[in-house]
C-alpha cells in the first residue's frame, strides 16, 4: 500500500507542477505587458507540451495535461474582454 501511495502522489505533484508553472507565467506576462499577449502564451503552452512529448513521451502526461489545460484557461480568462466585447 505504501508504493500504491508513494506513486500516487508523484502524479498529483505532476499535475501540480503543471498547474503551478502555467499560473506564474500567466500572472508574469499580465505583469510585464501593458495587454496580456495570449497568443504567445499559448505559443510557449504548446511548445512546452510538443517538447517534452518528444522527449518524455507518456511518463510525464498529467504535468502535460494539467500544462495545457491551465494555459487554455489562463488564456480565457486573461483575454475575455477581447475576445467577448
Amino acid at each position: 500500500m505504501e508504493n500504491h501511495a508513494l506513486s500516487e502522489l508523484k502524479l498529483l505533484n505532476q499535475m501540480i507542477l503543471g498547474i503551478f508553472i502555467a499560473g506564474n507565467v500567466a500572472f508574469y506576462l499580465s505583469l510585464t505587458t501593458h495587454s496580456f499577449p495570449g497568443l504567445s502564451y499559448l505559443g510557449i503552452g504548446v511548445g512546452i507540451t510538443v517538447i517534452l512529448s518528444c522527449w518524455l513521451g507518456k511518463r510525464c502526461f498529467l504535468f502535460i495535461f494539467g500544462l495545457m489545460a491551465t494555459t487554455a484557461i489562463f488564456t480565457l480568462a486573461y483575454e475575455w474582454a477581447t475576445i467577448f466585447h
